[in-house]
């Protein structure tokens, strides 16, 4: 099966820059590019499990009928279940590293704000207005990502915020976390417009889960492979 949601992260502007691969100039005049990077051809399914306040549940067949019943057909084909690894589509998105701790992604600089433990965190130079919660659905959906406009302000007062991104590093290594997510509660059911996001899964999420929610959680990584020069 070939993975599919690369379209969507690119037309919801979230994170990725796109170019030829034989064409690595980018609309950035004076700056330095110091490495670039490019997808890997696989991405690699590290979790899939439903969270709930009473535990998590990854049982396959419980998944699947949780698909079944709360997400829509079209948003279905973004969760992989009983899979370890995915196929990806040959693709142009590239990631940029620059002088002064920047890095170039989806044609914006970003700052490289943060050197966290595995992560490298990088944020947008310009603020987004603080999404509303309208339901209790889009409340607890998010609470899921590490990264959200609560990580720039804890307690939810700002009216915009710096998008923020994460980035794994493993030794000389990168990786693109891709989190994919739909949450129900006894009110609603919904998945967010942008999924995958470029993030990771709230370390304290399950102990802001009440009881009625649940939250389907997939947790994948796309390696990154530094481009090489030939002499």
């Amino acid at each position: 099966m070939k993975y599919k949601v690369l379209l969507p992260l690119l037309v919801s502007g979230v994170f990725f820059n796109a170019c030829s691969k034989e064409d690595d100039k980018m609309n950035t005049p004076g700056d330095k590019i110091l490495e670039t990077y490019y997808p890997g051809s696989t991405m690699e399914i590290n979790e899939l499990a439903i969270y709930t306040s009473n535990g998590v549940i990854s049982d396959p067949a419980v998944i699947q009928d949780f698909l079944d019943r709360n997400v829509s057909t079209e948003t279905k084909n973004y969760f992989y279940v009983n899979q370890s690894s995915v196929n990806i589509n040959a693709n142009n998105t590239v990631l940029y590293f620059l002088e002064k701790n920047r890095v170039h992604i989806n044609g914006t600089n970003m700052e490289i704000v943060a050197q966290k433990d595995s992560l490298m965190i990088v944020s947008e130079y310009t603020s987004t207005p603080v999404p509303e919660n309208n339901s209790t659905c889009s409340a607890l959906a998010g609470k899921v990502p590490e990264f959200s406009s609560y990580y720039d302000c804890p307690d939810g007062s700002c009216a915009s915020y710096r998008r923020t991104y994460p980035i794994i590093k493993s030794g000389i290594n990168y990786y693109i976390p891709m989190l994919t997510y739909a949450s129900v509660t006894k009110d609603c059911a919904m998945a967010p417009i942008e999924i995958p996001a470029i993030n990771i899964k709230n370390h304290s999420l399950q102990s802001k889960l009440v009881e009625g929610d649940s939250v389907l959680i997939q947790y994948a990584k796309l390696p990154l492979v530094k481009k090489t020069v030939s002499n």
